[in-house]
């Protein structure tokens, strides 16, 4: 995956460090915006999901860690999943989430509509790849139930991360083990109940040949907002794209692509669902 130092956005939000004081981490997600940030241990950084009454919210956070193995063995960059909650305006009760294995890393946390379910990315063992999209249940008392991989509609050899909802059903997420358009690409899969569709790339309108992150929408517009280091130097920008019937209007966007039809296929396609591997055996 490509990796810059030259970086175009705003660096904010969430500070990663390595200390584990949680009076440090709720003053640091305080300052996170929802525009993802930026760091020098991972690229993009995509903000805290919160969930719809604005509650509950799960961020990721990086440290340096001892290996399990090996007295001298340096430390090692290990990302962990944690859970903050609102209380009168401030984010208060951070708590570690126990999403995978001591010394794997899970990132990227993303929560469904309904608050019921936690999608994330983890390179714990069983994984098809390096870094795989996962999913586990939300339990009434905060607490994960199993984490559950996607399996190979999603998941390859290679890296998949930043997963997103859109509308409830549609999983965006970005790969890099697929025949794409360069670095990672973006793709689409529905998912509903325990069932998803094969993964859709979302063109060489939405793709580029450098890293795409993530993508937000808008539909009212017509546009979707994509996180690219495509840029000069290769600079993490954020790129407008329009799709469907959405036309560039004059001196209005920048860098925009117009006809976003596997984005179009991917939102409003109906596919027959089949079984995968994140279903209870």
């Amino acid at each position: 995956m490509t990796r810059s130092i030259f970086y175009s956005l705003l660096v904010s939000g969430i500070i990663f460090c390595s200390t584990s004081a949680t009076a440090q981490m709720a003053k640091d997600l305080v300052s996170t915006t929802l525009d993802g940030n930026l760091s020098t241990i991972d690229g993009y950084v995509p903000s805290m999901t919160i969930t719809k009454d604005g509650k509950t919210a799960y961020f990721s956070k990086a440290s340096e860690q001892k290996p399990l193995y090996g007295v001298f063995s340096k430390k090692e960059i290990v990302h962990e999943i944690y859970r903050a909650e609102n209380i009168n305006g401030e984010w208060k009760n951070i708590t570690k989430m126990e999403v995978c294995p001591k010394y794997a890393s899970a990132k990227h946390p993303t929560i469904s509509e309904d608050g019921k379910r936690l999608f994330f990315a983890s390179n714990m063992k069983g994984s098809y790849g390096k870094y795989d999209i996962y999913v586990a249940d939300i339990k009434t008392d905060g607490s994960l139930g199993v984490s559950k991989n996607l399996g190979p509609k999603v998941n390859t050899k290679e890296d998949e991360l930043y997963p997103s909802l859109y509308n409830g059903t549609l999983l965006f997420f970005a790969s890099e083990g697929r025949d794409g358009y360069g670095g990672l690409d973006l793709y689409a899969t529905q998912v509903v109940m325990n069932t998803l569709t094969p993964s859709v790339n979302l063109g060489n309108h939405i793709n580029s040949d450098s890293d795409d992150y993530a993508i937000q929408l808008s539909p009212e517009k017509g546009l979707g907002f994509v996180v690219s280091n495509r840029g000069q130097n290769q600079t993490i920008s954020q790129y407008t794209v329009a799709y469907g019937n959405s036309k560039k209007t004059e001196n209005r966007y920048d860098n925009v692509a117009d006809n976003g039809s596997s984005l179009q296929t991917a939102m409003n396609e109906g596919v027959e669902y089949t079984s995968n591997s994140f279903e209870d055996k």
